[in-house]
């Protein structure tokens, strides 16, 4: 019998530290240069707007589906150093500031990250049967900034939407992807996943500088983020 994995100490700042440190400014400039909003943005806390299925293929919607999957596609590939940045595996339009239900998945990549899949773009996604299953996983995202957390969702689930060329499909999605599909969905719905978790002890604040130390000590993690805080930040109070 091999000997039970020793969970490595993990690298903290002090646990009553919430200020944003130099890091965590830094990394919210980087985002802000892609045309991502501030997690305090009004928009994050708002329901998009339908797409008229007829506009789809207009200019003004073609710009705004290339825009999201210029956003998306960047932060998949290494930079000019060749350092590996923080993989998005989904974003949706409210995120870079455009008011409509389209957002972009990624539906190949698997849930360890270390290989890009293949970004596809939905409008108007609505998900029409999701699985009884759920399954507890770990998110993050550029609009919730510093705060991470565990997130029950359904294991699998049917959405239907249009897509790029206007023509209307459906889709079955599990595991991984069926996850970011309902996180992104979500965001067009005014939610961010923060506010889906109901435990104060599953929402997390993490700084930039411990982000290599959460995901194995992410039961155990000594810097909760309470609903009261949450609410706060995303409202700019804090």
């Amino acid at each position: 019998m091999k000997p039970a994995r020793r969970q490595s100490t993990p690298k903290l700042l002090p646990p009553d530290l919430y200020d944003l440190t130099e890091a965590d400014k830094e990394r919210a400039l980087q985002e802000a240069g892609l045309g991502m909003l501030a997690p305090d943005s009004p928009i994050l806390n708002q329901r998009a707007k339908e797409v008229d299925p007829a506009a789809i293929t207009s200019p003004k919607m073609q710009a705004v589906i290339d825009r999201l999957l210029t956003v998306a596609g960047s932060q998949q590939k290494r930079d000019k150093s060749g350092k590996k940045k923080r993989m998005l595996v989904g974003l949706a339009a409210p995120q870079i500031g455009e008011p409509w239900r389209i957002v972009v998945v990624d539906t190949r990549v698997t849930a360890d990250r270390k290989r890009a899949g293949r970004l596809e773009c939905f409008i108007n996604p609505e998900i029409i049967w999701r699985s009884r299953e759920t399954e507890e996983g770990r998110e993050g995202c550029f609009s919730a900034g510093p705060v991470w957390g565990l997130v029950r969702r359904a294991v699998a689930l049917k959405m239907r939407a249009f897509t790029p060329d206007g023509k209307q499909v459906e889709r079955i999605f599990e595991g991984f992807t069926a996850r970011i599909v309902q996180h992104e969905i979500d965001h067009l719905d005014g939610l961010r996943f923060p506010d889906r978790i109901k435990s104060d002890k599953k929402r997390h604040w993490v700084h930039t500088e411990e982000l290599p130390s959460y995901p194995e000590n992410i039961r155990r993690w000594p810097r909760i983020c309470t609903r009261e805080r949450w609410d706060a930040f995303k409202q700019g109070k804090i």
